[in-house]
């Protein structure tokens, strides 16, 4: 009888003991947020080849940058764009252009740009998807292909397409000056840009030229004396690969 109750209570408490474990995962991983396509929320990603961070997740969709309240800090190094920075569960981020090379590496992905604009514009919400998306490796200073637009935003990425990434200590652009530098931000300048989504966030009015959270081709004129001088309240890029 005493061996019968202590067979039962080993039972018992391995059994406590695997529920537990099924409700809480210490370090769970998804490919890409498309496996969940449910949940909401910041999930952590491991890619095939092995890089492990953290993105924000939505219907299936993986953010590669949130902006909507000027918190973090875009104005920044090389080598911080290269790591990432920021907080994907609550904040704004940006996943690391070594993530996001790693992410894409071999697979057909497309992308989409949720732009929101400050009251009193109506409608306030606009996108632009492309179905032709990715991201070279560091070798080639994460070099971006993009096309296929689509969307009711305007198409303010076409003309950066084929250009390299740059910062203001690390400049990629074809233009004499600094990109980056000059328009206070980091992106695929060319000479030098029609979108800097990664520029000052400053709103609506942007005081300086083409500085701020900027998309050109919004199909009214929002700023003044035109779309240069406007931006944005909320800014986001995400990637569907599957």
């Amino acid at each position: 009888m005493h061996l019968l109750t202590l067979l039962f209570g080993a039972i018992l408490v391995f059994m406590v003991g695997s529920s537990q474990g099924g409700d809480k995962c210490e370090v769970c991983y998804l490919k890409d947020c498309c496996e969940d396509p449910i949940s909401s929320g910041g999930r952590n990603i491991k890619t095939s080849e092995g890089k492990i961070f953290g993105a924000y997740c939505e219907q299936g969709w993986t953010y590669i940058f949130r902006r909507f309240n000027g918190e973090e800090d875009f104005y920044r190094t090389w080598v911080e764009y290269q790591h990432g920075f920021g907080d994907p569960k609550w904040k704004e981020y940006f996943i690391g252009l070594d993530n996001l090379a790693s992410f894409v590496k071999g697979r057909k992905c497309k992308v989409r740009f949720d732009l929101e604009a400050w009251p009193p514009v109506s409608p306030a919400k606009r996108f632009a998807e492309y179905s032709i998306f990715s991201i070279a490796e560091k070798t080639d200073k994460y070099r971006l292909t993009i096309g296929g637009y689509s969307g009711t935003a305007g198409d303010s990425m076409g003309f950066q397409n084929g250009q390299r990434f740059s910062t203001y200590d690390q400049d990629n652009d074809i233009d004499s000056s600094n990109c980056a530098r000059v328009y206070k931000g980091a992106w695929w300048y060319k000479a030098c840009h029609q979108s800097n989504l990664f520029g000052w966030y400053k709103g609506p009015v942007c005081p300086k030229f083409a500085q701020c959270v900027a998309w050109f081709h919004w199909p009214t004129t929002i700023g003044s004396p035109d779309n240069y001088y406007y931006s944005f309240k909320k800014a986001s890029m995400k990637m569907y690969c599957c």
